[in-house]
């Protein structure tokens, strides 16, 4: 049994920035953090610790893991060092006021298409490190398919995400764990 690994960058780097602050005693709780915008804004987390965590450190079983986010400017090391943790990187670039774009919709591609084209198998795991109820319909599809997945994610992760997944894992009790250390 393979693991088949789709991970939404900006999902969980933005979330972990709110997650960091609340650990940090910068605001009450996550949902303080959102509403006033305080957020660690330095935090950052190390995609082979992520890969690690959602895989429960068997990363020696992974048949696919695929990274989704919008390329930031001038910070193409970024992206070089998920590929070094072991990950595709798909990287759209943002429109022209900055915003990103496609996404969503290409993880969701990305997702669809191993699931159509058997590239996910009976036997594999799919893993979606994914935190919002914009991606249901790939969970649909998936238990359409007869198959299940696991979610990881932030605590606060879509309700609806986390009860139709076969299991959830909180990031946040990996927080220091994921988190890259002296990035200050």
């Amino acid at each position: 049994m393979g693991k088949c690994v789709y991970v939404d960058n900006s999902n969980v780097w933005i979330e972990g920035k709110y997650h960091s602050a609340v650990k940090k005693g910068m605001v009450a709780n996550v949902y303080d953090a959102h509403y006033n915008r305080i957020c660690d804004m330095p935090w950052a987390y190390d995609f082979g610790k992520l890969l690690d965590v959602v895989c429960g450190g068997d990363i020696g079983n992974i048949k696919r893991a695929v990274l989704y986010g919008s390329r930031p400017t001038d910070n193409d090391s970024l992206w070089n060092a998920a590929k070094h943790a072991g990950f595709e990187v798909f990287t759209p670039n943002r429109n022209a006021s900055n915003k990103e774009k496609r996404v969503d919709t290409g993880f969701d591609k990305e997702v669809l298409k191993d699931l159509y084209t058997g590239t996910i198998g009976d036997e594999d795991e799919i893993i979606l490190v994914v935190g919002d109820s914009d991606h249901f319909p790939v969970a649909e599809a998936i238990k359409e398919e007869g198959k299940e997945y696991t979610l990881a994610f932030w605590d606060n992760a879509s309700e609806l995400m986390k009860s139709e997944s076969s299991k959830f894992i909180s990031l946040n009790e990996h927080i220091s764990e994921i988190e890259i250390q002296n990035q200050r």
